[in-house]
Parts: C-alpha cells; sequence; structure tokens
C-alpha cells in the first residue's frame, strides 16, 4: 500500500483535497461494488454472495434464513433486510421482474406485476432455492478456476463469475452508485447465444432488440429529435413498450397487457385520476 494514496492517521486537520482524494474516495469505491452490477456476470456484490452461499449448500429454505447463512458464508457487513430484499429479487419471474432467466426458484409469494413486486410476502414465509438454470449458466467445472476473495481470514465469493452466455443482457443491469447509474435491458437468452455463436466462428453478429420474457406487447425503436432512428453507430438506442388492447365496442375496451415497468395497481389509480378529471368514463372489471 503506497503512503501517498491514504490519510496519514496521526495528523488532526486535513485539506478537502485530501479527504475526497485519500478517504471519500474508497467509499464511492465501495459504494459502486456494492450499486453497479459486474459486466462480467451481470451481479451486483450481494448478488453474487447469495449465488456463492447456494453453490456451496443449496437447500429449500426461507428467505429470512439464507439471508443469515449468506452474511455468515460471506462476511456481508449490511442490514440482512436488504440482503432478504435481494433475494427476493433474484427469484421474481413476472412480466416485468429483475429477470428473464430467474437464478433462484420462488416458492410463495416472492410479488407480482401488480405491485411491481412490492407485494412479496414477509422473508419468514417464503422458501427460495437454486433453479435449474443457475448451473446451466454457471458451471460447477469452472468454480475451480475462479478468483475468490478473502476476507476475515477464510475464503468468501469469487471476484466474479463467468457465465457460459452474459448473463448482463440476459437479465439487465439496474443501478444507481456514486456519480454513476446503469442500465441495461433485457435480451432474448436465445438470440444473444446466436450471436455468441456468431462470435466465435468470426461470423458478424446480428443487432438485437430488447426482449422480456412473457410479454406480449410491443417494443419498438424511438425515433430521434432529428426524426432518424438511432443506430448503435450513433449511440444507445431508445425503446418504447406498448401494451395491448381489445375494442369491445364505441364505448368500452379491455386492457389485456400493459407496457413494461407498468405496473397494475398504479396503472388503476392513473385511471382513477383521469376519470375523476373528466376525461373519461371507466369501470374496473378485475
Amino acid at each position: 500500500m503506497q503512503p501517498d494514496t491514504h490519510l496519514d492517521r496521526s495528523i488532526t486537520r486535513i485539506s478537502y483535497h485530501d479527504f475526497i482524494n485519500f478517504e471519500l474516495i474508497y467509499f464511492f469505491q465501495a459504494n459502486l461494488e456494492r450499486c453497479i452490477p459486474s459486466v462480467a456476470d451481470g451481479l451486483k456484490l450481494s448478488s453474487r454472495k447469495i449465488l456463492f452461499t447456494l453453490f456451496k449448500c443449496n437447500k429449500k429454505v426461507t428467505v429470512e434464513q439464507l439471508a443469515s447463512d449468506v452474511s455468515k458464508t460471506c462476511s456481508y457487513h449490511h442490514s440482512q433486510q436488504s440482503l432478504a430484499k435481494t433475494i427476493v429479487r433474484m427469484a421474481q419471474d413476472y412480466v416485468g421482474s429483475p429477470n428473464n432467466v430467474n437464478l433462484l426458484d420462488p416458492d410463495g409469494q416472492f410479488g407480482s406485476r401488480i405491485s411491481g413486486g412490492k407485494d412479496a410476502s414477509n422473508p419468514k414465509y417464503i422458501f427460495t432455492e437454486l433453479s435449474v438454470m443457475a448451473r446451466v449458466l454457471f458451471p460447477n467445472d469452472d468454480d475451480v478456476h475462479l478468483q475468490y476473495l478473502k476476507e476475515d481470514g477464510k475464503t468468501i465469493e469469487p471476484l466474479c463469475y463467468m457465465p457460459v452466455i452474459p448473463t448482463v443482457l440476459v437479465n439487465g443491469a439496474r443501478g444507481v452508485g456514486s456519480g454513476w447509474s446503469t442500465f441495461i435491458p433485457k435480451y432474448d437468452p436465445r438470440e444473444i447465444a446466436e450471436n455468441i455463436r456468431r462470435l466465435l466462428k468470426g461470423e458478424v453478429m446480428i443487432a438485437m432488440d430488447p426482449w422480456y420474457r412473457k410479454f406480449k406487447g410491443t417494443i419498438e425503436k424511438v425515433k430521434s429529435k432529428a426524426g432518424v432512428t438511432t443506430a448503435s453507430k450513433e449511440g444507445p438506442c431508445t425503446y418504447k413498450t406498448s401494451g395491448l388492447f381489445e375494442v369491445i365496442n364505441e364505448t368500452t375496451l379491455v386492457i389485456t397487457e400493459l407496457p413494461v415497468y407498468k405496473w397494475t395497481k398504479k396503472y388503476i389509480s392513473f385511471l382513477q385520476d383521469t376519470k375523476e378529471k373528466g376525461f373519461i368514463q371507466v369501470e374496473f372489471l378485475l
């Protein structure tokens, strides 16, 4: 450790420059590691600890018990309540959930499209375990080749896992850290695998559009202000998701699909507000 990269603890006064560059910077780095998923495996630090714990001892347990096991196995020093929420998110499988391929299996109420997952049951009463796809994406034979971290004198989770296809594209990535944020949409694992095969053969890969499992609506590129669809050469593309509805008669239509990330409860509230303002007449048949 270089002497000019950390604060001198023997002094009692420091400049703003030294505090930011020799002290605060390490908090920012640690915060980014927790909040921004790795491009290598698409996992945040807590998600990787959860996966490592279940790879060591896979059994069906309550979410609360698994959170406790992760804290002991991987020296997790933060809130177990936050860890339990991460476990729930890793098992969710409704349309618009954090997963196209959930790495954990849900057994119980893990949330739904009604409230965007916020209607999950108490971690004491819901169970989870590794899904079949977890070891398909992260093969057991690769474990011996990973670089494992050490903390409190014991070996904990690896620096990152190496999935057979980029899971950062399969399940996307969302996170906000100190000075940085990321949003990567989800893509079809089958299209990703086909592009990997093309890459291995030295062929040109085909551009992919976002894909959300079980979503029945449409996903289309949005035109820029100049009226030209954004191309990958010019920067990241912007997409719009649209739901579906069925016209019954002149005064009635049935909504059969909402756009991605539009939750049923909030959309009903939006329609109710619109009705109160006198813009529409609406009845709800749920």
